[in-house]
């Protein structure tokens, strides 16, 4: 389930802004979410009886996948399937008062991704 869209409260800047916004979406949906600094993901968001959901926000205006390359795709579907998650891309660009939620199985043809000793597809 992807949270219910409001209006953006702060206004929009680069960096956490969004990924903040994104979390209080999820807050305000009855969700325990967390915006997280290390790993793939940039959001957390967890509710009893519900699959846990991985989010990255990108806030790009060139599109959703203009810095959301293959390699970054596959890193957190890999994730998301090591955790048993959805993964979801939050796409909030700029003057946009909304995020356009795109689950995994919108986004472009991913390459499955390698198994890594270490976890990490970027070594």
């Amino acid at each position: 389930m992807t949270p219910p869209a409001r209006p953006r409260r702060r206004p929009h800047r680069r960096g956490r802004g969004p990924e903040n916004d994104v979390v209080d979406l999820y807050l305000e949906a009855g969700y325990v979410a967390y915006r997280i600094a290390h790993g793939v993901a940039d959001v957390v968001a967890l509710r009893a009886g519900e699959p846990p959901v991985l989010v990255q926000v990108k806030s790009t205006a060139g599109g959703p996948y203009e810095r959301f390359l293959p390699v970054d795709r596959a890193a957190l579907l890999r994730e998301a399937r090591q955790a048993g998650a959805r993964a979801l891309l939050a796409w909030w660009p700029p003057r946009r008062p909304t995020p356009q939620w795109i689950g995994a199985d919108d986004w472009p043809p991913t390459p499955e991704p390698p198994e890594w000793s270490n976890g990490d597809l970027r070594s």
